[in-house]
């Protein structure tokens, strides 16, 4: 009797302990299950800011590029625009300089002198080709303009019978053929040394041209040794045909649109030279440009 109570008792804490046992591994399973989910949780919650610190990335990136692209654009019209007015000062600018030429053509001409006159036209011819061949681009080589100059130079010294000599003078290091300035630009005042300076003395003026460089900017430095008085003489066109002075209005207007797409201070300044005994000698002009190489 005691024996069976013995393996009753035996069985019934094996009962026990499986019930047990039976109990422990869906708990087990439970705490398993719970760290499972806090450990998605807090994978969750960190990478919240992480998704939102990539999206304002990205969100600034793009905001970055769109107004990039905005600014790409802006400049683009406002190139085209500055290409339209450079254009249109080019088509006023020309008519006026190609007048003062035919103004010198009348003068030579009304002299007779068949061979002289002819001599002209050839070089009126190079220099109205040069004029026309350079006026479409929105910089061309220093020798170009040079060289435009020079033929202009020379056309007014047919017409007033070398009353004037000029100089054009380089600094040591300016490769004419690499820079690249805009057409035109200092023609006018050696022009305006000419009608308004040299031209009053009769004989012995004197023109002189300095280029130096400076940075990104080309200083031209023009001197003559002119009255800057006196009446015009009878053969000047002008009498017949009344000429406005847009010259210099256009220069300025020119130089607007140079620095507006450079970013430059491109000016020019005018003063009065004089001598020991404060008599005037002439005048100085100083032009600052930009260039390209």
């Amino acid at each position: 009797m005691q024996y069976q109570q013995q393996e009753v008792g035996a069985l019934f804490s094996t009962l026990l302990v499986f019930i047990q046992q039976s109990e422990a591994v869906p708990n087990s399973a439970s705490i398993l299950e719970q760290q499972d989910a806090q450990i998605q949780r807090t994978l969750f919650y960190a990478l919240i800011p992480v998704v939102v610190a990539f999206s304002f990335i990205v969100f600034i990136f793009y905001r970055a590029k769109r107004e990039s692209h905005f600014k790409q654009k802006e400049a683009e019209l406002k190139l085209s625009i500055s290409e339209m007015e450079m254009k249109a000062l080019r088509a006023q600018i020309n008519p006026h300089f190609i007048f003062n030429c035919l103004n010198s053509i009348h003068h030579y001409m009304h002299g007779h002198d068949i061979s002289k006159a002819s001599e002209y036209l050839i070089k009126f011819s190079r220099l109205i080709r040069q004029i026309l061949e350079t006026s479409a681009y929105r910089v061309i080589p220093l020798t170009d303009d040079l060289q435009a100059l020079r033929l202009y130079l020379e056309l007014e010294q047919l017409r007033t019978n070398h009353s004037f000599d000029f100089e054009i003078v380089l600094q040591e290091g300016i490769d004419p053929d690499v820079i690249h300035i805009p057409p035109l630009l200092i023609q006018p005042f050696v022009e305006n040394s000419i009608w308004h300076g040299v031209n009053q003395k009769g004989n012995g003026g004197k023109i002189r041209l300095d280029i130096k460089r400076d940075d990104r900017m080309l200083i031209c430095i023009l001197e003559d040794n002119g009255q800057q008085d006196g009446v015009k003489q009878h053969y000047d066109l002008s009498n017949t045909v009344k000429k406005t002075s847009m010259g210099m209005a256009l220069i300025q207007e020119r130089l607007k649109v140079v620095n507006q797409r450079h970013q430059t201070d491109a000016k020019f300044t005018l003063v009065d030279l004089f001598n020991e005994k404060n008599e005037l000698t002439g005048k100085r002009v100083t032009l600052l440009l930009p260039f390209e190489d």
